[in-house]
This record gives C-alpha cells, structure tokens and sequence, in this order.
C-alpha cells in the first residue's frame, strides 16, 4: 500500500509530501517530493508519516495553503 510523508523544507517552511509504501513495522518513502522540489535531506521534520491517501488528503486540507499545491495535486483524481 502507498504511504505517504509531509515533510517541512530547512529555511523555507515549505510543506512537500513524499511518496513511499507501507510496511508491516513502518514505511518509507522516495529521496523526492512529489513535485521534486525538495529532497529528503532537506527534511526540517515531518509533519506527519506513513498515512494512507485518504488521511493524507485530509489532513493537508486541515493544514491548508502551506502545502505545496503540485504535491497535493496527486492526492486527487484528474479528469481529461
């Protein structure tokens, strides 16, 4: 199953979500953002971890503007 992280840039602030699989004891997740605007080292710290898309979802919409809109975007479906 998908996991996925939101993550808080160094210096900036900036929010991104990183993708990555659920495990049975924990998950990970890719070196880049969604939008691949920030890499994993550039980690402040997470605001939260190994959620499902549902809960991801929801919660970046609690949070708000501060996530980055490109990363999000992949959290809904796009119709042609």
């Amino acid at each position: 199953m998908d996991a996925y992280t939101l993550k808080k840039k160094n210096y900036t602030g900036e929010l991104h979500l990183f993708k990555g699989k659920m495990s049975e004891k924990s998950c990970t997740s890719e070196n880049a953002s969604i939008c691949k605007m920030m890499e994993k080292e550039e980690s402040e710290k997470n605001i939260f971890a190994c959620k499902d898309e549902n809960t991801a979802r929801k919660r970046c919409a609690e949070i708000g503007r501060d996530v980055c809109g490109v990363c999000v975007s992949s959290l809904y479906t796009t119709h042609e």
